[in-house]
Formats: C-alpha cells, sequence, structure tokens
C-alpha cells in the first residue's frame, strides 16, 4: 500500500493525466506536453462552442450569429509565438477587475501550461496594500490549494513575518506564473513571454505601494535577466498604463533552509524594507 501510494505521489509531481490508452500518443503535438503553438481549425471539422471571455472577440467571417465567437487562441488560428504574446497582451489589458482577469485566464487557450495546471493563480489581498510579494512559479502545494504562498512556502512567509510589525492579510501575494509548469520544471522563455501581461495586469489591478520580488524568476520577467537576487537597493519598475512602481529583488522564502548566508541575506533584505515602510509618507 505504500509503495502504491508513493508511485501516485510520484506521479501527481511529474504531472502524468493518463495512465494506459489504446494507440500510441505523440505528446509534442498533443497540447498535454511541452509549449505548443494553436493551428488554425480545420474547415472540415465544426469548432466547437465556448464559452464567453470578458475580452473582445475576433468576429469568424462565416458566421451570421449576432455575438462573435470567444477570440481564444485556436479560434483565431495563432500559429507563432509572437501572436500568442499579443493576444495575452489583449486580453490582460481588457480586464477591469482581478475577477475578470481570473476568468480571462482560466479561458486563455494560447499557452499550454494552463492545460496542465490544477488552478490558476492569480494574486490575492487588498487593493493599494503597502508591499505586493512576488514568488516564483506556483510549487505543488500552491497548484494543488489555488492559493498562493501556500503550504511549504507559505509556513516560511509566515515564519519571516512573525517578528515584523506586518501581518500577511495586510499584503498582496502573487507567483510570478499563473500556472505551475508540469513537475515543477523551470518554465521556458516562450511561457514566461506569453504569462507577463497577465502579472503586469495583475500588479496594476492591485496596485500595491511597492513590489518585492522573493526569487529569480518574477526578477528576470519584471526587471531582466542582469537583476541579482539579492539587491541592496529599491529599483523602479514602468508598468504599462500604471506608471513607476518601487521594487525590490530578494532571495525566495524557501531559501531559508539553504544556508545561514541566504538567512542573514533575507532577514537583511526585511529589515531594509520595513526601514522603508516606517519611513515612507
Amino acid at each position: 500500500m505504500h509503495d502504491a501510494l508513493s508511485l501516485l505521489r510520484l506521479y501527481t509531481e511529474w504531472g502524468v493525466d493518463t495512465a494506459v490508452t489504446d494507440h500510441a500518443t505523440d505528446h509534442r503535438q498533443s497540447g498535454a506536453g511541452a509549449f505548443r503553438l494553436p493551428q488554425a481549425a480545420s474547415p472540415r471539422a465544426p469548432r466547437p462552442a465556448a464559452a464567453p471571455l470578458p475580452y473582445p472577440a475576433t468576429p469568424a467571417t462565416t458566421s451570421t450569429q449576432a455575438q462573435p465567437t470567444p477570440a481564444t487562441g485556436a479560434e483565431v488560428g495563432i500559429t507563432s509565438l509572437s501572436e500568442s504574446v499579443a493576444l495575452a497582451r489583449q486580453v490582460a489589458a481588457q480586464a477591469a477587475t482581478p475577477h475578470a482577469l481570473r476568468a480571462a485566464m482560466e479561458q486563455f487557450d494560447a499557452c499550454s501550461l494552463r492545460g496542465t495546471a490544477m488552478h490558476t493563480l492569480i494574486p490575492s489581498g487588498p487593493t493599494n496594500a503597502p508591499l505586493m510579494l512576488i514568488g516564483e512559479a506556483p510549487d505543488a502545494d500552491e497548484d494543488r490549494s489555488g492559493h498562493v504562498f501556500s503550504g511549504l512556502c507559505g509556513t516560511l512567509l509566515d515564519t519571516l513575518l512573525a517578528p515584523l510589525p506586518l501581518e500577511r492579510d495586510q499584503l498582496a501575494l502573487a507567483t510570478a506564473l499563473p500556472w505551475r509548469p508540469p513537475g515543477g520544471r523551470t518554465p521556458s522563455d516562450a511561457e514566461q513571454r506569453i504569462c507577463l501581461p497577465f502579472l503586469q495586469r495583475a500588479i496594476t489591478l492591485f496596485a500595491p505601494r511597492r513590489l518585492v520580488l522573493c526569487g529569480r524568476l518574477p526578477a528576470t520577467m519584471l526587471l531582466g535577466r542582469d537583476t541579482p537576487t539579492t539587491r541592496r537597493e529599491w529599483g523602479t519598475l514602468e508598468l504599462p498604463g500604471h506608471g513607476a512602481i518601487p521594487v525590490l529583488a530578494m532571495r525566495h522564502p524557501l531559501q531559508l533552509r539553504a544556508s545561514p548566508t541566504a538567512r542573514r541575506e533575507i532577514w537583511q533584505t526585511l529589515m531594509m524594507v520595513m526601514k522603508t515602510l516606517r519611513d515612507a509618507p
């Protein structure tokens, strides 16, 4: 029994969703494995009806219905990464509330991560928070629960906040990607580029006063690849439609377990953050 549970846990970590099939499947083309770009639907195959999305649709040239079909990746016949990124920007820009952004992301099919993840994660917490903490890609606990900074990651975050005059419910919390890559692998450059507009729009909608980027992935996506994860000063991030916002990169809370050096750097960064908040008007 113990061996069976261990094997099931391993399958869950790997993202396995089919044990045996009658025919061999090329998962490179199935949409359930590595990144794929949706192809235009065959003219001989009828397109299934899709639920409406909260962003403008691209009208079908042969449709006579009053309501246009949703502009999902498959419907508009996306065949390149640049088109997928452009659609993500369009979808994100049309979302006027966090709820609308979640609904749009859950129906967005131009990124294969959405099809393999259990939940779509968007930031939690109040708008106009003094800080928004942005972590790495969702881990297994976050993907299963649908909540950011949950499981071990959430426990370590609570450990960091315990001695500080800052409550968890005062913060906005987010992950760099809305979907967990299968098996916790590193997200590809293409996946990061497609997901970036959703992260930028989430920051705009939650409108925190400052950003703290916990880990290499959010720093890379928002600030560039040359950004160190242990900075000693605040920088500035320019967001489309939002303007400049103070930003700081630091180690992820999970690195509290890495080494004494990592713990020291994390605490030093937190002390600087608290001093900034205390001195802010």
